[in-house]
């Protein structure tokens, strides 16, 4: 698996200057890590991209339409390849301009939770301010859900997302499962428009793909139904093809237990 080393920069944080800053789509979500609960963001163009006025839009499946505050991003200047971390737990470590705490975003974040969530992140438009309702004001969009079900309470602002060329359909959810570790956005070329396929899961104990904890007959069963289906689940060599290698990499896998 491809993991994008994260690139630290203490001269993340600065007031804006007289630069015009462009390419707001190139800021992207390129790592969720749920142990840690932290939000990887990077800037995958050329140029500098200014965040003031920037704000996040979250969803679960319980509430929607939290934002941040219009202010909490201000003068935060994101530089061509450098990351942003974001920590939902507000354990940033001390001195290093490029990881936030969600509370000095001020506002409101829904819960992280994997049942189902939502985010967007929005920039001014051409009024100046944040309109959530106009999709073309989103830099990135992604959604995540338990075993990718659909959920029609986080997908609140999800038809903006797909209207506004960030997201592929309001049904379609990058698939998680409790013992999922990290998502990470593979598209190298960083387009604007990204679906499920474009994200690697990786999970903590591959082999159980019911997800229950426990491994026997059922994730078998589920093994070969997947396989006779040709679907990703049981592309466990991940080259896209459907051979002896997938087969004898989840009997390894089996083999190795939960941990």
């Amino acid at each position: 698996m491809r993991l994008r080393n994260l690139k630290m920069s203490m001269g993340l944080l600065g007031a804006a200057s007289a630069m015009t800053y462009a390419g707001e789509r190139d800021v992207q979500f390129i790592l969720v890590i749920p142990e840690s609960r932290q939000i990887v963001i990077d800037n995958t163009g050329d140029e500098p991209v200014d965040l003031s006025g920037w704000r996040f839009c979250t969803h679960n499946t319980s509430v929607v339409r939290r934002y941040t505050s219009p202010g909490g991003l201000n003068g935060v200047v994101i530089e061509p390849n450098v990351n942003l971390v974001l920590h939902l737990n507000n354990d940033a470590p001390a001195g290093m301009g490029n990881h936030i705490n969600i509370a000095d975003l001020g506002g409101t974040f829904a819960d992280f939770e994997f049942d189902a969530f939502a985010m967007g992140l929005y920039f001014p438009g051409t009024s100046g301010s944040v309109s959530f309702g106009d999709g073309d004001t989103i830099a990135d969009h992604m959604q995540w859900s338990l075993f990718g079900l659909n959920n029609f309470t986080a997908d609140d602002r999800t038809d903006e997302a797909v209207a506004g060329g960030v997201w592929t359909a309001v049904d379609d959810w990058i698939a998680v499962r409790p013992d999922t570790v990290l998502i990470e956005l593979t598209d190298l070329a960083f387009a604007e428009l990204h679906g499920p396929m474009d994200y690697n899961v990786l999970n903590a104990c591959p082999a159980d793909l019911n997800g229950d904890g426990v491994l026997n007959f059922f994730d078998v069963s589920e093994f070969l139904s997947a396989f006779n289906a040709m679907d990703p689940a049981a592309d466990f060599s991940g080259d896209g093809m459907f051979n002896f290698f997938d087969v004898s990499q989840f009997l390894s896998a089996f083999n190795a237990g939960c941990p």
